[in-house]
């Protein structure tokens, strides 16, 4: 069924311009699919964000404040990242039916298909690249696929350089340096994008702390980059930090551990990491940086975005580098303004879409390539 962005309940994240495109929910008793869709906004573009596959506990409803917020974030982060595309994303909740994992996928692929372009989808966390070549056989509205099936390959790494970059940013502003020598980095999720940041850090001469629900991951990386391995993040979030990088599932940190941990930047690959938009102004009144997280992963979208677009327009550095130009902005007029990094960087974005819907630009045709700015 299809049902109004109106007739569901709002993301409790208290911003502007939240109101949903359109919300598609599967559930299919043949395969026991469970599965939204968000577009959020297609203004700049198609809306183009991953399919996580989660547990939620709190069932349908969980899920569906958690897409609605993950796609108003992609709309950000495109527009941010100065791409020509909208905002959108897609959760499929996990029951544990691991037999039944080809089947959803499919039914997930032709739900997708049926939107006719208005929405792209990616892998995310729970999903691989595998999955999408699957996905990619049912319909055309997919990246993220393998090398070998003619895609760009997993885009973790590329999420991972671009929180390196922003995590430098970050410390440069919060204490005039951004040398990563001797610094003490706390590293929570270290799954394919946090595994792939904690070696870089460590490659980069500082002190890793990283902590996992698979405890092999830590155990890996420590013989490997000579990580130090924590217990849990609780145990991470009471150590003194230069940086504290959220790299697992969004909503960590809450107003009471914003003033209770001992830290100069917070700047992670995990979306929508702080529980409300206020979180980051405690944060600021305690001299804590935070780097607006959909530029700080924007990596992995830019990744993907080549492999829809092809060559046309700017390249994945290019970008990237524009992308880190805007961070520096952002870091700036927040210094100067006596506001938060985010503040201004989410301004900064909807203007960008606003500028657009002003000028009547419509999405481009589905399979189609528009440059990108």
């Amino acid at each position: 069924m299809t049902i109004a962005a109106r007739d569901v309940p709002r993301t409790p994240i208290p911003t502007a311009d939240d109101d949903h495109e359109q919300i598609v929910i599967r559930q299919d008793r043949e395969t026991g699919l469970r599965f939204i869709v968000a577009v959020h906004s297609t203004v700049l573009g198609p809306a183009l964000g991953g399919m996580r596959l989660k547990r939620y506990p709190g069932g349908l409803r969980e899920a569906l404040d958690d897409v609605m917020g993950l796609a108003r974030t992609m709309t950000l982060k495109a527009s941010a990242a100065g791409l020509d595309l909208g905002g959108g994303k897609a959760v499929m909740i996990d029951d544990g039916r691991a037999q039944m994992r080809s089947a959803r996928l499919e039914a997930a692929a032709r739900a997708i298909d049926g939107l006719d372009g208005a929405y792209i989808t990616a892998e995310d966390i729970g999903t691989t690249t595998q999955d999408m070549d699957h996905m990619a056989r049912f319909t055309r509205f997919v990246v993220g696929q393998s090398v070998s099936n003619g895609g760009g390959g997993d885009p973790s790494p590329v999420t991972a350089e671009t929180v390196f970059q922003a995590m430098r940013r970050g410390l440069a502003a919060a204490t005039g340096s951004g040398d990563f020598e001797g610094r003490r980095v706390g590293v929570i999720g270290l799954g394919k994008v946090g595994s792939a940041l904690a070696a870089k850090l460590a490659g980069a001469g500082a002190h890793v702390i990283g902590c996992d629900l698979e405890a092999e991951r830590c155990d890996c990386l420590a013989a490997e980059h000579g990580i130090e391995p924590a217990p849990s993040a609780e145990a991470i979030m009471a150590t003194e930090l230069d940086v504290l990088a959220p790299c697992a599932a969004g909503g960590l940190i809450d107003d009471a551990l914003a003033r209770s941990i001992d830290c100069r930047v917070v700047a992670g690959a995990a979306n929508n990491p702080l529980t409300d938009r206020s979180v980051a102004r405690t944060l600021m009144e305690r001299e804590i940086v935070y780097v607006p997280d959909f530029l700080a992963n924007c990596g992995g979208l830019i990744h993907v975005s080549m492999e829809w677009y092809g060559e046309h327009g700017a390249s994945e550095a290019d970008l990237i580098a524009g992308a880190m130009e805007r961070l520096d902005l952002a870091l700036e007029t927040a210094e100067a303004d006596g506001v938060t990094p985010i503040e201004v960087a989410e301004r900064q974005a909807l203007e960008r879409v606003e500028a657009a819907r002003r000028r009547g630009t419509h999405r481009s045709t589905p399979g189609t390539a528009r440059r990108l700015r």
